[in-house]
């Protein structure tokens, strides 16, 4: 790191005596002045430790990649992190501990517990109750979110009926996540809560002052604007506790409200610190793609292309479509112009059901609650060379799910997280991976009738060696792996086709960058349910808005090309908005 050279304004950042806020325009090469940060300041402390965290684990294995081999950095009392794995490690167990007598078990979701779902008395045929549904306060109690119940809960009857009963099934989720921190089980959003309810306490308080003063220094926060009220309210104590606070963001990145991100409470705490910065230089787009990002942009950087794109004179790309396969051969013709092929493309959306279907591909949720499709899926996903590491993960743990049901069929197991159950029935977690992966690539569905294949699952399961555990019981295996409709078996055979461009959701690509992007606006935009105005609507109005920044996000992510594939419904306005911008564009 120490030779790589630096801006001036990156090297202010690596200098900085104080705390303060940097606000970073996309390519600004603030990874790079962090680490090397980083890394002056673990060098430079004798005792106490010096954190770096993020809020992503790809960005985090970024920052450990970029430390290389100065081992010295990673070791005690140092950290590099998510920053909920901070929170994890030196908030809330530390008094989990102590209040509870036993160490927490930490998931990533309310989806990663067997079950979390519940009934209300005589509710009829509708669906179950989700966890997810639900915010907590500090002290447990639940509040049921209504916009997050989705319409196929039920007809209009039954969703006036979860309104009307909204408190008795609050106070079921309450009672619910009782039971799951009482039995040591903690989501990420349950462990912020705990944090913040343990901070308000003036004896916890007391302890944790002692023990994060003693421990750290320096706290370096990544992408600072995805901070929420609880990590607002955990940077405001360590300030408190006179550790220092380097803040790196870009406040129009902030798109994670639904997850409590808070881009103004953010904004205002930035402003607290003594030292503010701004990185305005842009070594990763061209000029075109950096007007666009500013026509988006509702903060005050001035942001100016100085890489090697800086003397491309692409311009950014219409594409009007009228259905979304024919994207894809428009953004191919046009990136041959450029000498790009298609693996240098990625399609961005907002929804994924846009992009997936633009470039062909079949979602793993596809195969719905189905075990013999969850498996069929997941064959087909490690088969092909063209699947992305997380999608792989993804499908493996939909075998290893369907794998765990039939291992405790008739237990008590809708409080316990995946680990837990596995430790309650001695099943040895990375064996279970080791053989959700081998039965997946053994059993092939390509070219076999729905009927054959479920049958050669549950052959599978009951002649495979289990080891020293107790395999599932054949007379089980009938209705906990049925073969699927005929209707949903119709689509394995699209399961193993890889689409021609990669897609993705922009919230999947935050931090990363490619050589062309191909963004797509549908026909049907959403409306917020709020300000019953569309991303278009907030654009024309030059609302700061969550959905504006969506589409500041996407287009930050392009190196050379930026095509923007438009329903034509809505081509006019986009290139009404691109002329205004003065963004340098042609209709294709």
């Amino acid at each position: 790191m120490s030779d790589i050279k630096l801006t001036d304004d990156q090297q202010a950042l690596v200098d900085a005596e104080d705390s303060l806020f940097a606000a970073a325009c996309p390519g600004a090469g603030k990874t790079r002045a962090m680490v090397a940060r980083f890394l002056k300041r673990t060098a430079e402390e004798g005792r106490r430790g010096v954190a770096l965290v993020s809020f992503t684990n790809a960005a985090v294995d970024e920052v450990r990649r970029r430390c290389g081999d100065q081992v010295g950095a990673s070791r005690v009392p140092h950290f590099v992190g998510t920053f909920d794995t901070f929170i994890h490690r030196f908030i809330v167990t530390p008094l989990y501990v102590k209040t509870y007598h036993r160490k927490p078990n930490y998931v990533q979701s309310w989806q990663d517990v067997a079950s979390t779902s519940f009934r209300l008395h005589d509710m009829g045929r509708t669906k179950s109750l989700e966890l997810k549904w639900f915010d907590f306060d500090p002290d447990g109690r639940a509040h049921l979110n209504l916009h997050r119940v989705p319409q196929d809960f039920g007809d209009a009857a039954a969703h006036r009926m979860l309104a009307q009963r909204k408190q008795e099934a609050e106070a079921n989720a309450s009672y619910i996540f009782g039971r799951l921190l009482r039995a040591g089980t903690i989501t990420c959003e349950a462990a912020r809560l705990l944090a913040e309810f343990w901070l308000n306490s003036t004896r916890e308080r007391g302890l944790l002052e002692a023990l994060l003063k003693a421990r750290f220094a320096e706290v370096i926060v990544d992408e600072a604007q995805d901070c929420g009220r609880e990590e607002l309210h955990i940077l405001h104590f360590l300030r408190a506790c006179g550790i220092r606070l380097v803040m790196v963001g870009d406040i129009d990145q902030s798109i994670y409200e639904f997850r409590n991100a808070t881009p103004a409470a953010v904004q205002e705490f930035a402003a607290s610190l003594p030292g503010q910065l701004k990185l305005e230089d842009n070594w990763r787009s061209s000029p075109a793609i950096c007007a666009f990002n500013s026509g988006l942009r509702s903060g005050q950087l001035l942001e100016t292309a100085r890489g090697e794109n800086s003397i491309a004179q692409t311009p950014v790309h219409l594409i009007e479509f009228s259905a979304l396969d024919q994207i894809v051969p428009a953004a191919l013709d046009i990136a041959e112009q450029y000498k790009l092929a298609a693996d240098d493309l990625v399609i961005l959306s907002h929804a994924e059901s846009h992009g997936m279907k633009a470039a062909g591909g079949v979602s793993i949720e596809s195969t719905g609650s189905n075990r013999v499709l969850a498996i069929a899926n997941a064959g087909s996903k490690l088969r092909s060379r063209e699947t992305d590491p997380k999608t792989r993960r993804k499908a493996v743990e939909q075998v290893q799910r369907a794998l765990l049901a039939a291992l405790t069929v008739g237990r008590d197991i809708q409080h316990h997280s995946f680990a837990a159950v596995c430790e309650e029935i001695s099943v040895d977690s990375r064996w279970l991976e080791s053989f959700a992966v081998r039965m997946a690539l053994a059993l092939d569905a390509e070219g076999k009738t729905r009927l054959a294949f479920a049958a050669e699952v549950r052959d599978f399961l009951k002649a495979a060696d289990w080891g020293y555990i107790a395999g599932p019981a054949a007379s089980d295996l009938g209705n906990l792996f049925k073969a699927p409709s005929e209707g949903a078996w119709a689509g394995v055979a699209s399961f193993g086709s890889s689409p021609s461009i990669r897609y993705s959701t922009v919230h999947g690509v935050k931090g990363m960058e490619f050589p062309g992007v191909v963004m797509v606006l549908p026909d049907r935009l959403r409306v917020n349910q709020v300000t019953e105005r569309t991303v278009l609507d907030d654009w024309e109005g030059n609302h700061n808005t969550e959905a504006r920044r969506v589409l500041y996000v996407a287009g930050s992510r392009a190196e050379q090309l930026l095509i923007c594939a438009v329903h034509r419904k809505h081509t006019g306005r986009v290139s009404t908005l691109l002329d205004a911008a003065g963004v340098p564009h042609i209709k294709s």
